[in-house]
Formats: structure tokens, C-alpha cells, sequence
């Protein structure tokens, strides 16, 4: 869908829960820490981590990284998969908020348009209520394009760089057991 900035990616990795947490802490300011810099590694994330999921907000702008990584570490000894859903915002339901208010403003514009005979007539903007609404309009797509814009582009550096910690692969939904894709 164009414009919808979120995906949900499947690896699988050889390591335990342990080492899949420790290697997610290297690169996270942890917010259960008491807020403090537990050593001096450059950190990527600031967020949540245990050995059954994670929540990570990006910090750093030095790695092209997706803004928002919620997951789910599931499996068992060397077997685990990590359920990963990358963000542009941290809520699904900030994008359909978004989409909302962009469809609502173009409906009342667009019975503004056919309840004026001409299309172009020139009093159409002197109605403050229809020139706040598309203006409300242009922010929501500004801001939903520039989301999407910004995820797009650091989609597959993100892929690449919890690949590469995890040492990982990537794989299908199917290829991840059914006891672990339930919710």
C-alpha cells in the first residue's frame, strides 16, 4: 500500500535468548536502567528489552534506521525467530489517524468544489473554513509522505544492520512455526 509506513519482517537466528538480548543491549539506551549509559558504545535505540520482546525507538542519526522496531523473540534453545515490525510512527493507529483527517478534509473540499458551479470560482478561498481545511490537507499529506518518504529509504539498512547482530536470516511468515505466529 503506498503510504503506509510499517512492514513486519521474520528472521530466524542459531543464537539462544540470551545472546538475542544482550546483542539488542549493545545497542540500546535501556529506559529500565534508571536512565543511565551503562557503558560507552555509541548507542542506536532507546527503549524496553527482556528475552521474549523488545520495543526500540531510534536515538542515533550517525545510521539510517527506521524510527520505531517493536518485536517478539520466540523459540526455543538455538531455534528462535524474531518477530520484527518496523515503524515510521509507533502506532498504526497514528497512521490511520492521519489517513482519517487527509479523507475527511478532501470530502468536504470536494463537496465544496460541487456545490459551487464554478470549480474556479474566485470566492472559493475567501471561506476561511475551506482554506484552514486545506491546509489541514496539505500538512497531513506532507507529513504521511515524508513518513513514508523516511521509511522507504531506511527500510533495508535496518533489515541489514538486525541481520547482521542477530546473525540472522531472513524468511517467510510460512517458514516460522504456527505456534510461534500466533498471538
Amino acid at each position: 500500500m503506498f503510504g503506509y509506513p510499517f512492514k513486519t519482517i521474520f528472521l530466524k537466528s542459531e543464537q539462544n535468548r540470551q545472546q538475542i538480548k544482550s546483542a539488542i543491549e549493545l545497542h540500546t539506551f535501556l529506559s529500565d536502567a534508571n536512565y543511565k549509559n551503562t557503558n560507552k558504545n555509541v548507542k542506536s535505540f532507546y527503549g524496553e528489552v527482556s528475552s521474549q520482546d523488545f520495543k526500540l525507538e531510534t536515538i542515533t542519526k550517525k545510521k539510517p534506521l527506521v524510527n520505531f522496531i517493536h518485536g517478539e523473540i520466540k523459540g526455543i534453545d538455538n531455534e528462535i525467530y524474531i518477530i520484527a515490525r518496523l515503524g515510521s510512527l509507533e502506532h498504526q493507529r497514528m497512521y490511520a489517524l492521519f489517513i482519517a483527517v487527509f479523507g475527511i478534509c478532501t470530502t468536504f473540499l470536494l463537496e465544496a468544489l460541487y456545490k459551487s458551479s464554478n470549480y474556479y470560482a474566485p470566492n472559493f478561498f475567501s471561506d476561511p473554513m475551506k482554506t484552514a481545511m486545506l491546509v489541514i490537507e496539505a500538512i497531513m499529506f506532507l507529513i504521511i509522505f515524508t513518513k513514508y518518504r523516511s521509511f522507504k529509504k531506511n527500510l533495508q539498512s535496518t533489515k541489514e544492520f538486525l541481520l547482521d547482530i542477530w546473525s540472522a536470516k531472513e524468511i517467510t511468515k510460512e517458514e516460522v512455526p504456527l505456534v510461534f505466529r500466533l498471538q
